[in-house]
């Protein structure tokens, strides 16, 4: 029985050491940067699995400088919590840092590698992610803006109907939003067939996700283990992860080409993408097929879940900041007064509004270490050594919360962002919480133009209020947050959400 765990730790031993002198050979004299002490074969992994990895970050960032270096069973990880570091590394030397750490839990064992944001920089990730990147551009989704403002106003209706049930509206809207815009399928209900699938599959790709949950993404040969033996009931969970995985990919888009055959389809993303490769010939190679089930197939994944995060973040801060809202609401009222709800084109005249989308895209940052990128080849950065796929995290978090550049950065302070006379503006949110370079999210459009059309729209509507107790006395907000893979959902918190006015629900029905 023992013979196993004892084979491991040997293979272990032996991948450390070659590490050590690989890593000894190529350096020629730069050291690595600083950052603490671990533990033999185990490095700093303890460092690694805290709750909140971006809070013991920034400490060890004060501590160490703008790069940590930190190991964990012998793969380096390093971490910066420096705007500046990450621009220079991400943006200024993009073609050495625009790869991704390969995971063989998510791309071999469940088959996720055909998303194109888990997959390495070169020609075939840039072939893949074009299509992506014209349709969300901001000039091509404006076309697509009443289904935007169809979907919101759905919202609304529903959320005058049962507000109680806030969180699963915000996530139903948000995956009617996606579908229709890839598919062109109408989300009618929560139960939606394809809404399950995505939810369950997104589940399935959180946990493969999460740092350190499996040994094989360590000792990658686990991998070859059979499923039967003691011990290999991670073969078990990849073997569902990557049924999930082809189903998300192929079900939906099997039957969106079944309705454009049909004549029935609506105009969407997979439409716009055949149009493109067909042209003249009109038909599809097996090449295309693949490109356009994985961009369609991604859209979802990447999109849905973080918007619902940026929703569920907004209204925490409006139960939390009353005065926020009040000051919004007011804005709104004098700008775009009763007779009709504010839409994406009042933007410009709605600054007090504009600054609270900054604001929530700061304060509580939907991917707070980023997305992790890997080093394509060794480099020397201010005379640190980093190797050939090193793991590199930009911690987004910590950068939205320097209190040098944005003072008192725990409170939810919109002003900050509306530029007064004498004083420098903080640095927009937006340049941080959406990556940097070319990995940079390409629907980042998309997730602005609904964000902010979704929180006008709830603030002109609706007052998010506190829950009393049975005397009449204000419960103070509990608001709790969790990590899913990278994601850090905001969690359901009890509010009570009421229209502002008779008025205002006559609207909601009659738009």
């Amino acid at each position: 029985m023992l013979k196993v765990p004892l084979l491991l730790l040997d293979v272990l031993a032996t991948v450390f050491v070659f590490q050590w002198l690989r890593d000894l050979r190529r350096r020629k004299g730069a050291r690595n940067p600083p950052g603490p002490a671990g533990y033999p074969l185990l490095g700093n992994v303890f460092d690694l699995v805290v709750p909140e990895l971006w809070k013991r970050a920034r400490e060890l960032g004060i501590a160490y400088g703008n790069l940590v270096h930190l190991q964990s069973f012998g793969q380096r990880i390093v971490i910066t919590n420096s705007y500046d570091t990450a621009l220079t590394l991400l943006e200024g030397r993009s073609l050495n840092y625009s790869d991704r750490p390969n995971s063989v839990m998510v791309n071999e064992l469940q088959g996720w590698d055909w998303m194109f944001a888990n997959q390495p920089y070169g020609e075939p990730w840039r072939k893949n992610r074009a299509p992506m990147q014209r349709f969300f551009e901001q000039s091509n989704l404006a076309q697509y803006e009443d289904v935007l403002q169809n979907e919101s106003r759905k919202f609304l209706c529903n959320l005058l109907r049962t507000p109680e049930n806030y969180e699963g509206h915000i996530r139903t809207v948000m995956a009617s939003l996606i579908m229709m815009l890839t598919y062109g399928h109408e989300v009618v209900s929560a139960d939606d067939p394809y809404v399950t699938l995505a939810e369950e599959g997104t589940a399935h790709l959180a946990l493969a996700l999460r740092p350190g949950a499996f040994l094989v993404d360590i000792v990658p040969w686990l991998k070859y283990i059979p499923k039967w033996l003691p011990g290999a009931g991670f073969q078990a969970i990849a073997a569902e992860g990557a049924r999930f995985s082809h189903d998300l990919r192929y079900r939906p888009y099997a039957d969106a080409k079944k309705n454009i055959s049909a004549g029935t389809a609506r105009r969407s993303f997979i439409i716009e993408q055949m149009e493109a490769i067909m042209g003249d010939e009109g038909r599809l190679s097996q090449e295309d097929e693949e490109i356009i089930s994985a961009n369609t197939g991604l859209c979802y994944i990447a999109g849905a879940d973080t918007t619902v995060t940026s929703l569920m973040s907004f209204m925490s801060a409006m139960l939390v900041f009353q005065d926020v809202q009040k000051r919004a609401q007011e804005e709104i009222d004098r700008v775009v007064g009763e007779d009709r709800l504010p839409v994406l084109s009042d933007r410009p005249q709605l600054p007090y509004c504009d600054a609270l989308y900054k604001e929530v895209l700061r304060w509580h940052p939907t991917i707070p270490l980023g997305v992790p990128r890997s080093s394509k080849e060794d480099d020397i950065f201010e005379g640190y050594f980093i190797p050939a796929k090193t793991t590199i995290i930009a911690n987004h978090w910590a950068m939205l919360h320097d209190p040098v550049e944005y003072p008192n950065p725990d409170i939810f302070m919109p002003e900050r962002f509306l530029l007064k006379p004498g004083e420098r503006m903080p640095r927009d949110p937006s340049k941080i919480a959406f990556g940097f370079g070319r990995r940079i999210c390409p629907g980042r459009h998309l997730a602005e133009n609904t964000i902010f059309t979704m929180t006008i729209q709830v603030l002109a509507a609706f007052d998010i209020c506190r829950v009393t107790d049975a005397e009449g006395k204000v419960i103070e907000p509990d608001i709790k947050q969790g990590l899913d893979g990278i994601i850090n959902h905001t969690h359901r918190f009890d509010c009570v959400i009421k229209p502002r006015n008779k008025k205002v629900e006559e609207l909601i029905v009659l738009e």
